[in-house]
This record gives C-alpha cells, sequence and structure tokens, in this order.
C-alpha cells in the first residue's frame, strides 16, 4: 500500500495529511501567518505518528491553488524541495477541486461552485460538476466581485469558500446552499490516491503554483 503525504496551505489553514496505505493521520487548523513557521515540524510530528521517514513515501500530493500567494508557494517548494532530495514523484491538484472534492463526498451535491477570495475586489470561481464522486467537468476563473451577478448557475448548485461573504445578497437572492470551508488534506489525499492508482504522477520540476487572473482560465472536461 503506498504512503502518501499530502500538503495544503493555499488558506488560512495550515491542512496535511499522512497515509500508509492502512493508517491515516492529519493536521487541519487555521494558523495565521505560521505556516512558513510551523510547516516542517508539523510534517515531521506526523510522520513520527505513522514511524514512516522521508524515504519511505511513495509521493507527495500538494494543494497548487488559486489561494493565498505565499502559502501557495510555500507548499509547492516544499514538495519540490523534498521530491528533488529524496526523488519521490509529485501529485498535483487544483485548490479549488479540493474543497469541492470535500463537499461532493460529505453532502453528495453534484454541482458545487467554490468562491474564494482574492482579495483586491476579485474572485475565485470554480465550478464543479460530479457524477456520484467522479467529477466530470471542472472550470475556475478570477472575476471582479461585481461580475458575480452576471452568471447563471445550475439550480441545485451548492456554494462553498469564504468568497462566499463577497456575494452574500446574491447567493441570498438566489437561495442556494452555501457552506463553509477551507481545503483539507485529508480530501487531497484521497484524491492523490486516486490520481496515484491512475499513474497521474509529474516531476517536481513541473510543479508550479495556480495563478488565476480575470482574463485566463483553466478548463478540465
Amino acid at each position: 500500500m503506498p504512503n502518501i503525504l499530502a500538503i495544503e496551505t493555499s488558506s488560512e489553514a495550515c491542512s496535511l495529511a499522512l497515509s500508509d496505505g492502512k493508517e491515516a493521520v492529519n493536521f487541519h487548523k487555521v494558523i495565521f501567518q505560521q505556516h512558513s513557521e510551523k510547516l516542517l515540524q508539523l510534517i515531521n510530528d506526523l510522520m513520527n505518528k505513522l514511524d514512516l521517514s522521508y524515504q519511505d513515501l511513495d509521493v507527495i500530493a500538494t494543494g497548487c491553488g488559486p489561494g493565498s500567494f505565499t502559502g501557495t508557494r510555500l507548499a509547492c517548494s516544499v514538495t519540490q524541495g523534498l521530491s528533488y532530495s529524496k526523488s519521490i514523484p509529485v501529485i498535483s491538484v487544483s485548490s479549488l477541486q479540493i474543497i469541492a472534492q470535500g463537499i461532493n463526498r460529505e453532502f453528495k451535491s453534484l454541482q458545487v461552485i467554490v468562491l474564494v477570495n482574492a482579495h483586491m475586489g476579485q474572485i475565485y470561481l470554480g465550478n464543479f460538476q460530479f457524477d456520484k464522486e467522479n467529477l466530470i467537468t471542472a472550470s475556475q476563473m478570477a472575476l471582479k466581485k461585481e461580475e458575480f451577478g452576471k452568471l447563471d448557475f445550475p439550480s441545485k448548485s451548492v456554494f462553498v469558500g469564504n468568497g462566499c461573504e463577497l456575494v452574500k445578497n446574491e447567493l441570498d437572492d438566489l437561495n442556494m446552499k452555501v457552506y463553509e470551508r477551507y481545503p483539507n488534506a485529508k480530501d487531497l489525499l484521497t484524491e492523490a490516491e486516486k490520481k496515484l492508482s491512475k499513474g497521474e504522477i509529474i516531476d517536481p520540476q513541473d510543479l508550479a503554483p495556480i495563478y488565476l487572473t480575470g482574463e485566463e482560465h483553466w478548463t478540465k472536461k
């Protein structure tokens, strides 16, 4: 069974998960502006709980944003450092997708819209459609807060993320379900197990943060 370390620091929550294929341990806590200071020690604490060394890892999974500029770069940098030094392959997952996958598994929601506060009047928006637990389509973009009201969403969509507060009035008018959630490394770990079974790994040099602007977007079908 694979040994997987999952790192997700794109939000105010520092989130880590580690699995040895039989047991999983995790850390998930909001620690304002302390990610850089505490991340490596927190990883070591989890490794000690399962009596694993870095040489035992089969893959490192990373939430690559979009989100906090500093937090996203931190996760990618730490992952690359460990991967290069120990020759460990990497799995990269959108942080917006991590949130959506968690909501899908918990509430069986088939249409999940993730809104993350991008600051300076902007929102990161991810639109994810599922068939049961299988992701069918995904798109993500950045837009200005005032542009949100011009968009149309399926009637059974659920909304999640700290960006929901920025468009609270619009969501109230749409009468949509709204959940609060930060990206959780437990959800990243589940997605990493799927990707690893399919051989969807990358070289650490190809790992890069996802930065979105209002003029470009990323789509998967």
